[in-house]
């Protein structure tokens, strides 16, 4: 929710007046407001939270617009007080519905008013913003503790003693190959050479080899054939 705070308003509205060392540390004062704000303003609306000061008690050398932690902070330089200035931030809002003006001049209040933005005291709103607060750390505070990762079991002293003293016996460099067998390449086989096909030449311009032809007829009955014919016996 986007804010718009009087700054010296709320200053003495929260009681800061005096609360650093040294007497009249307006700029000590000013970065005790904005470090009480960083404290309870919610962290993802600090970049739409703008506090106005007094340009007046403004140091010198400071621009009139400047960051601090995420805050814009701005002084009244060329408006008559801070109140003007705020004002013309709250009329000039692309999103007055949405605003909140923090502080107790009435003025303010009624300028916030027309523009249909909420207006509220500023001890009203740091007294609320502490309390929301309060709130929030204890939600935070009762909030379950992350599951610890399961860690992996200890191994007995012994154990690991055994282990150690049964992978020391074996020789690691015995195992490796050597430095002959490492570079040796084994002999490809010869490619085994294809039969030659009966009929067929063995090599280029060789004749075909004839094939016998298969007996028709076996022995024993060419032999009686003779015996009958010719009378072999």
């Amino acid at each position: 929710m986007p804010l718009i705070i009087d700054g010296y308003n709320l200053l003495y509205a929260a009681g800061l007046v005096g609360s650093v060392d040294g007497e009249g540390s307006f700029e000590g004062e000013r970065r005790a407001l904005l470090d009480a704000l960083l404290a309870v303003i919610d962290p993802k609306e600090l970049t739409q939270t703008v506090v106005v000061f007094d340009s007046a008690k403004a140091p010198p050398g400071l621009p009139r617009v400047y960051d601090y932690h995420q805050i814009t902070v701005r002084f009244a330089t060329g408006y008559a007080d801070a109140d003007e200035m705020i004002e013309e931030l709250i009329q000039e809002h692309h999103a007055p519905k949405r605003l909140t003006v923090v502080s107790s001049d009435h003025r303010v209040q009624r300028a916030a008013r027309r523009r249909k933005a909420k207006a509220i005291d500023s001890d009203s709103w740091y007294r609320l913003m502490r309390q929301s607060r309060a709130r929030r750390r204890e939600e935070e505070a009762k909030k379950p503790p992350l599951p610890k990762r399961p860690s992996a079991p200890a191994i007995p002293e012994n154990e690991v003693s055994e282990w150690v003293e049964f992978f020391g016996k074996i020789d690691v460099d015995a195992l490796a190959p050597s430095e002959d067998q490492s570079r040796s390449v084994p002999t490809a086989m010869p490619a085994p050479q294809p039969k030659t096909p009966p009929g067929k030449p063995s090599r280029p311009g060789a004749k075909p080899t004839e094939k016998p032809a298969p007996n028709v007829f076996s022995d024993d009955y060419l032999k009686k054939i003779a015996e009958e014919f010719f009378g072999e016996s």
